[in-house]
């Protein structure tokens, strides 16, 4: 289990004394407790970790944006470092052609387009692509 996981990995970098890596980890750990509170029904599954991380990830991708914008340097490469440690335990996601191929192959068996097609497209690519790449993707080609 990525839960399991995560603990197993805060606790090493306890003992080993790596207190930014740990930092991160034990508030990855915080945000999953949350999450484990409102689950109720036993451990937390891959499936809802992988949603409190994403979340966390995007999280950190705003406030690189919003870091660099401001030129606090040194905060968004500390915003980067905690993003890099999450994407270790989020799915690969697929790449942009990958999505184009997909939406075409959709497109092509249901004859839909623009907002039925994203519909559909986001039902079955949900948690296996971006949803931005695939409203590029969607509003590029196939509107």
């Amino acid at each position: 289990m990525l839960f399991t996981q995560i603990k197993q990995e805060s606790d090493a970098a306890l003992r080993a004394g790596d207190s930014r890596l740990h930092g991160i980890l034990k508030l990855l750990l915080s945000e999953l407790s949350y999450a484990q509170v409102d689950y109720k029904q036993g451990e937390l599954p891959d499936e809802e970790v992988v949603k409190v991380l994403r979340k966390e990830a995007k999280k950190r991708n705003d406030s690189i944006e919003i870091y660099e914008k401001v030129g606090e340097t040194v905060r968004a490469d500390q915003e980067k470092f905690e993003l890099s440690i999450i994407g270790k335990y989020l799915p690969q996601m697929m790449a942009e052609a990958d999505v184009e191929a997909e939406v075409a192959k959709i497109a092509g068996e249901t004859g839909l387009t623009g907002g039925r097609l994203m519909g559909a497209v986001m039902g079955k690519l949900k948690g296996k692509a971006d949803g931005a790449v695939i409203n590029k993707v969607v509003v590029a080609k196939f509107s």
